[in-house]
């Protein structure tokens, strides 16, 4: 911002106008000119408008440099994930004068968006990202890579990956000095069930965070390329198990307890994934007393889903009563966010509860929720509910069905 641009907000702020600001001073034209920028004046000049208008324009000036650089360091809090210095430096960034009106007044507005996901509120967010996309023309190189990256976190916070991945990858990581987003675009790739391409990005993302000292960041990038590695074969799981043992270790070292929650409940879907339903069990159960202390909703729908889903696999189900009110806690958090791929997941399970025969289920799950899922492009869960389908398929000896789903699994690996 220059001097000019001070002034004419200090003049706008004491609710003078051009002529009585430069009254016995100079001109309203030689005024309106210093405003925009478009003539050099004397020292004098500026000196009497200043002391008409009650500022330091010295300090101003070192206000507005302050209000960019503070910016920067909110942006690096946010990703190195310092919850108290995040809300200090808001508070601090809100304090500045220019916050609105200077040339950075956009980096704000992308920066408020997200920090409004970090803290849940998509709405608020969402809001602000569609008014900052209004403005794209008016945004720096350097803003419009900020921007196409926060509205990838909010694609991801809705779990649209396709969409989420289309905004990640109009990066220019050569303009764009913050390389967090290829841990996003490693996220949105794992649940497009990507597994090649996740866990080339999560490595990215992991290098970038070494180089940064980002050790909380470094941790999610290995959780993340460990979901990757998840060994198929069976006589290899037990080392698969004793790499998410040792990521726990790290996170109790750094004290990243919710961090662990994560990794835990990542181990229950390995458990579940292998039909390995008991334990899946207890470390669902795990997490979901974990999730008390921290408010993380997805996770907890997530976990509230495993949970359910590995009890109806174990005979003898002695706690209905339990599940029902698990069911009926996803349901009400599903709704409350606003996550219609958990709405139907919770309305599946259900079903599936109440019904013995499963005469409702399959048809929802075929007909609704599968078409759901491929249009937001949640391959994770499409290959979860695809088996279940494949083996009802055969069961009842819908055999061209059957054959139709094995062919996607031929045709269509993890890439």
């Amino acid at each position: 911002m220059d001097e000019g641009l001070i002034i004419k907000l200090y003049r706008e702020r004491a609710g003078l106008t051009q002529a009585q600001l430069g009254k016995g001073i100079c001109s309203v034209t030689h005024v309106s000119k210093i405003e925009r920028g478009l003539t050099q004046c004397s020292k004098e000049i500026i000196n009497l408008i200043c002391e008409r208008l009650n500022i330091d324009l010295q300090k101003e000036l070192e206000q507005n440099e302050l209000l960019e650089k503070k910016l920067h360091e909110w942006l690096e809090v946010m990703v190195k994930q310092q919850i108290a210095d995040i809300e200090l430096l808001k508070q601090e960034i809100e304090d500045n004068t220019f916050v609105h009106v200077s040339e950075a007044h956009h980096f704000y507005r992308i920066l408020v968006a997200r920090y409004f996901l970090l803290k849940g509120d998509v709405e608020k967010g969402r809001d602000i990202l569609k008014s900052c996309q209004a403005h794209w023309n008016e945004l720096d190189r350097y803003e419009k890579n900020l921007l196409e990256h926060t509205l990838g976190i909010y694609y991801l916070t809705l779990n649209k990956s396709k969409e989420a991945i289309h905004h990640l990858k109009n990066i220019n990581p050569m303009e764009y000095n913050n390389h967090e987003f290829y841990f996003h675009l490693a996220s949105a790739s794992h649940y497009t069930n990507a597994k090649v391409k996740s866990y080339y990005y999560g490595n990215l993302a992991l290098s970038y965070f070494r180089k940064t000292n980002n050790f909380k960041r470094i941790l999610d990038s290995e959780m993340l390329m460990l979901a990757q590695m998840g060994s198929n074969d069976l006589d290899h799981f037990e080392d698969t198990v004793q790499q998410y043992q040792s990521l726990i270790k790290s996170c109790r070292t750094y004290q990243e307890e919710a961090k662990e929650i994560n990794v835990w409940h990542n181990l229950g879907v390995e458990y579940f994934s292998k039909e390995y339903y008991k334990d899946a069990v207890d470390v669902y159960k795990k997490v979901l007393e974990m999730c008390e202390s921290f408010q993380n909703p997805h996770l907890k729908l997530s976990a509230l889903r495993g949970y359910v889903h590995s009890c109806l696999y174990i005979e003898n189900l002695n706690n209905k009563e339990e599940l029902k009110k698990c069911i009926y806690d996803g349901k009400e958090i599903a709704n409350k966010t606003q996550n219609k791929t958990f709405e139907y997941v919770f309305h599946m399970l259900d079903i599936l509860l109440h019904d013995e025969d499963k005469k409702d289920y399959y048809p929802f799950l075929e007909n609704t929720f599968l078409p759901h899922l491929r249009e937001i492009g949640n391959n994770t869960l499409i290959t979860l509910y695809e088996k279940e389908l494949f083996q009802y398929y055969r069961k009842t000896s819908q055999y061209e069905k059957a054959s139709g789903l094995a062919v996607r699994y031929i045709e269509f690996p993890a890439q």
